[in-house]
């Protein structure tokens, strides 16, 4: 249930709605709360008088509300469009992977809100002001707040448009990426003092052969997240065993095989029902527990850079730069075990699980194709090879690195024309090589 909320909270958090509903909300509240203050002064004939709070009269007032309106209202139109024009910029260059890390962006939706906001609120303190000489009543104390908010929105217009500014920068957008690759790896990897000695496949490779019925899936789209708890407590509940042939970050269509279930008296049916319901499946992938994810945005990005089109090698560095940094926080971690226990320590669930040497191919593979031709570029992966193999001394992550190593020089003799360029290519290489053997045990 808690990954489901965590879900819901992201999709939540990456649409253009929730923070301006919520600041309009709040704003029909302040209104309420200002105006029922307004009445208790009239009432008690107790009008405010200090200099900080509006004194004008009620076509004074009624003007200043509808002004205050209108302009908010023109901003937002303006604000609207920039964020608008800056998506499909940010679409065309760095690819349309990156729409969602634009959509997150905080400050964009507090900027459409807070206009949004203001003129909910002014256009609701205006209907209330009455020049009528029997009944004259100007909410003093609301609109003075109307022109703190309107004055508060100039502040924000202001931190938009330096941020807008910020945020279209190449570097920015890889950091941000880069920060949720790191944010996910934590989430998902566990610190290599906190994992306790898995099982070996010879323990539970008897107990989970027993899963021989198929579970299909019930619908189609990317899995963004799986409720392992709610399958173990499924297991559990029925007493049979789970081996999932699926992960976060697989795309699935309808009838698709995502698990393997031990034979149950129960219906079939209901369990299949049940297990889909703990896939959470989307049109779109997520880095909730998808490490590959953010890898992929940031891959895309450096070889949208790499395009003859663009031609920007700078940027390619930039974001191997930061996927050299997603590696050694990979290598420092220990890989999560794949067997899940139920409240009693049985085994009941066998997860399918990313490797660290998939990962390492992920970030090298695409990347060293598109780059072989670039001396700076094939210079960088070379260092990230070998920065990253200073960080472990697991085998397998070790011989991924050598393979994507190789890989990397033999692209770079065929593809660099100066033999200078395969020079300085050869000793890096060598280098790399010479970090990788001391890390072998």
């Amino acid at each position: 249930m808690k990954i489901k909320l965590v879900t819901f909270w992201d999709s939540v958090r990456c649409s253009f709605w929730f923070v301006p509903a919520s600041l309009t909300l709040g704003a029909i509240l302040l209104s309420v709360l200002t105006l029922s203050l307004d009445s208790a002064f009239k009432s008690t004939a107790a009008q405010p008088t200090a200099w900080l709070f509006y004194a004008g009269g009620p076509e004074g007032a009624r003007t200043l509300l509808t002004m205050l309106a209108t302009s908010m209202l023109t901003i937002f139109g303006v604000v609207f469009s920039i964020v608008i024009v800056a998506l499909t910029l940010a679409s065309s260059q760095f690819g349309p992977r990156l729409i969602r890390t634009f959509l997150s962006d905080t400050i964009d939706q507090l900027a459409v809100g807070t206009f949004i906001s203001t003129f909910v609120y002014c256009l609701l303190v205006t209907r209330t002001v009455s020049g009528e000489r029997t009944d004259a009543f100007v909410p003093h104390l609301s609109v003075t707040m109307a022109i703190v908010l309107a004055l508060l929105s100039l502040g924000v217009l202001i931190h938009f448009i330096n941020h807008l500014s910020t945020s279209l920068q190449a570097s920015y957008i890889i950091a941000t990426v880069g920060a949720d690759l790191k944010r996910t790896i934590d989430i998902e990897l566990p610190e290599r003092n906190q994992v306790a000695p898995d099982v070996t496949p010879v323990e539970y490779a008897e107990l989970f052969a027993t899963a021989t019925v198929p579970v299909a899936a019930s619908s189609d789209g990317y899995i963004q997240a799986i409720d392992y708890d709610e399958l173990v407590h499924l297991a559990e509940r029925e007493a049979i065993v789970i081996r999932l042939t699926v992960c976060a970050g697989d795309f699935l269509v309808h009838g698709d095989e995502v698990a393997r279930i031990s034979e149950t008296a129960s219906r079939t049916e209901d369990l299949t029902r049940k297990l889909n319901a703990a896939l959470i499946v989307g049109v779109d992938r997520t880095h909730e527990q998808d490490i590959e994810y953010p890898i992929n945005q940031l891959v895309q990005l450096a070889i949208r850079a790499l395009s003859p089109a663009i031609n920007d090698p700078i940027t390619a560095i930039i974001a191997i730069e930061q996927l050299r940094a997603g590696l050694c926080c990979i290598a420092e971690r220990a890989a999560p075990s794949s067997i899940i226990r139920d409240s009693q320590g049985a085994m009941r669930l066998l997860v399918k699980r990313q490797t660290a040497t998939h990962n390492v191919e992920m970030v090298f593979s695409l990347i060293r194709q598109y780059g072989r031709g670039n001396l700076e570029v094939t210079m960088s992966l070379l260092d990230a090879i070998e920065q990253v193999s200073r960080r472990t001394t697991d085998e397998a992550f070790l011989y991924a690195l050598l393979y994507q190593a190789t890989q990397i020089g033999n692209g770079a003799r065929s593809a660099l024309p100066e033999e200078a360029d395969c020079k300085q290519v050869a000793e890096r290489f060598q280098r790399a090589i010479a970090a990788l053997q001391l890390r072998r045990p």
